[in-house]
């Protein structure tokens, strides 16, 4: 039961664990922020977003790549954004970064809008992502790049797998890797 109570707020972290799990997430993933980031060749005046940015390492990440771009983000948890715009406040101040409360489902941005999109451990708690992916796909231009990073189903530990209606893990598609 409290292993079902701290998965779910990996999806919608709120109050006091949401911001430890918003510590969680920074520290945890850390290697996967910089490590998507870098293979998404960021240009200085790219436009880039984050679907589920957390507490916005990444963002940071991305931020410092495109000097000239704009990084924007959606975030299901306002206390997210919160934590992101905080840790982003510079490049929000000058207009370089733009956070915003919503989901991938309806994602707040013209069509063709950014070069680049990326989530890092977040399609796991997409309720379509069929669909969602439709969503991002429309805010790419010709030829933008996506970037999905998993922790693929076989490699989490038993013990912190949770029940299948909270999120969705995924499948290594090649044995190889």
């Amino acid at each position: 039961m409290i292993g079902t109570y701290i998965a779910s707020k990996f999806r919608r972290p709120t109050g006091v664990m949401g911001r430890l799990i918003g510590y969680m997430m920074a520290r945890g993933n850390a290697y996967e922020a910089a490590w998507t980031v870098a293979l998404l060749n960021i240009q200085a005046s790219d436009h880039i977003l984050e679907i589920g940015f957390g507490p916005g390492l990444a963002i940071e990440h991305a931020a410092r790549r495109a000097p000239n771009g704009l990084v924007a983000g959606v975030d299901y948890a306002a206390p997210m954004v919160r934590a992101a715009r905080a840790r982003n406040a510079a490049a929000v101040a000058v207009g370089r970064v733009a956070l915003r409360h919503g989901e991938v489902a309806h994602l707040p941005y013209p069509t063709e809008s950014f070069d680049k999109a990326f989530a890092i451990h977040c399609i796991y708690f997409w309720a379509n992502p069929t669909d969602d992916l439709k969503e991002v796909r429309r805010i790419l231009k010709p030829g933008g790049l996506l970037a999905i990073t998993i922790r693929p189903n076989e490699t989490w530990p038993k013990e912190r797998l949770a029940p299948p209606h909270l999120f969705t893990l995924y499948t290594r598609p090649y044995q190889d890797l």
